[in-house]
């Protein structure tokens, strides 16, 4: 498959065909996991090339065979909003409607009771694997030859690189937080150079007390002033009041799933907390994501009602307390070669959050909890201790074996704590595996080398 960058949206049209085949392939359940666990796997399983990447990457991504059937339906209904995201993405200019580029901690749900078309522009930093690693290292490598700065996160290369390579759509907005990190506070700042469009920064507290939540409420509520006259609509609250309803139906079963990884065999797999998580930066507060939400929950409480785990044999129990790999689904690859999963994430984990729905105050002040509460935007705002108390709970609740830290080299607010998380794992004795790696960039250290050294970590300390 011949992709070229001068085409319009290429990852966008890519990874839209590629869910609706897989969307239309698990219609077949048994037959589909069979075709993949013993004629797909085989192929593409030692390592990515050329001819398998654009195929390899997204069946590792989703789990492969470890997608269990009974698990179809609830990955259908994700694929299905997938799908659409990237569809309207891809016909952004057919469909007429407002662009307008979120930064990936921003939830989209707000945009959701406006007419636009929402573009998150982290996502081609992650999407552009799909085509193959070589790809994704193509816009990191323009971005830094057009001058942004190496040290950069390269999800943030990424969304610089996909407006200069036409990857993305043309912003009428720009809207994003300024958590967690410095890199999208200076992107953001780049990109609206860059474009010339109109953005708005909603300043995130460094506290978590009540002054700091009304302070982050506040900003919501300009928010919405903002859009309404920059877009020359009127929010629509019978569309919200539904979006909020949805995302209390998602948030409720992924905080459930995410506290059932703490059974011992876990019947939950952090492949289920992923792919919502992936939902959930694009599709937050859609019918398919709470619809999905639902189904998995639906499977893994049945495994835990019968003391069955997700994994057939679970041999180790991780901890992964960074942003996962997105280049390669190393999770996928770690369940099947050492029946080891993982059973908390900094990524995937959900927290219990209800938003009141009885009025449009609750509504926005349960938005802004939901939002400022989301993954990595409740750790990467404050103190140290915002990341290192939950880690202690995790460490304490969720018997794990060992603890493994990806060190993704754009989240230098990770390293800069990294000590701090060393100190812990000595003293609760959990064995700590702290790769070097670049979450988007496989040429960082490749997916061959990262699988050595777990291999070489699990031996070293018994685990395998």
């Amino acid at each position: 498959m011949i992709i070229k960058w001068s085409d319009n949206h290429p990852a966008h049209r890519h990874v839209k065909r590629m869910i609706q085949l897989i969307g239309i392939l698990i219609r077949f359940g048994k037959i589909t996991q069979l075709f993949v666990k013993y004629i797909l796997e085989p192929l593409l399983k030692k390592k990515e090339t050329k001819y398998n990447s654009w195929l390899r990457q997204i069946i590792v991504f989703i789990g492969g065979s470890n997608l269990r059937p009974e698990e179809y339906p609830a990955a259908g209904h994700l694929t299905k909003e997938l799908a659409d995201y990237f569809r309207r993405i891809t016909q952004s200019k057919k469909l007429g409607k407002p662009v307008i580029w979120v930064d990936w901690c921003f939830s989209t749900e707000l945009l959701r009771a406006f007419d636009v078309v929402t573009y998150v522009c982290e996502a081609p930093a992650l999407i552009s694997n799909f085509l193959g690693t070589r790809k994704a290292s193509m816009l990191v490598e323009k971005a830094e030859m057009e001058g942004v700065p190496i040290e950069l996160c390269s999800a943030s290369k990424g969304a610089v690189a996909a407006y200069l390579l036409k990857e993305a759509p043309d912003p009428d907005l720009i809207l994003s937080t300024s958590h967690p990190c410095d890199s999208t506070a200076s992107l953001y700042k780049l990109l609206q150079y860059m474009t010339g469009a109109t953005t708005y920064t909603i300043d995130t507290p460094y506290w978590d007390d009540k002054e700091s939540f009304e302070y982050y409420t506040n900003s919501m509520r300009r928010l919405i002033q903002f859009l309404e006259k920059n877009l020359d609509q009127k929010i629509n609250w019978e569309i919200l009041k539904h979006v909020c309803e949805n995302i209390n139906t998602a948030n409720y079963y992924m905080s459930e799933l995410t506290e059932m990884c703490r059974a011992v065999p876990s019947p939950v797999s952090v492949l289920h907390l992923l792919l919502l998580w992936l939902g959930r930066t694009v599709t937050y507060g859609s019918d398919g994501l709470a619809e999905a939400a639902k189904g998995f929950y639906t499977v893994a409480k049945a495994r835990f009602d019968k003391k069955e785990g997700h994994l057939a044999n679970e041999r180790i129990r991780i901890i992964w307390w960074d942003i996962s790999l997105g280049f390669y689904n190393i999770h996928t690859w770690l369940e099947q070669e050492f029946g080891a999963i993982t059973v908390a994430d900094l990524i995937g984990r959900a927290e219990h959050l209800h938003i009141d729905t009885s009025s449009r105050e609750s509504m926005i002040e349960g938005l802004a909890m939901t939002n400022i509460n989301a993954p990595m935007g409740r750790h990467m705002r404050g103190p140290a201790e915002f990341v290192t108390d939950e880690f202690e709970r995790i460490i304490k609740g969720y018997t794990a074996d060992c603890f493994i830290f990806s060190q993704h080299t754009g989240c230098t607010h990770e390293w800069a704590i990294m000590k701090i998380i060393k100190d812990i794992c000595g003293k609760t004795g959990l064995p700590a595996l702290f790769l070097d790696a670049d979450s988007f960039d496989a040429r960082h250290t490749s997916e061959q080398q990262i699988k050595k050294i777990i291999r070489e970590f699990f031996m070293n300390h018994g685990l395998a």
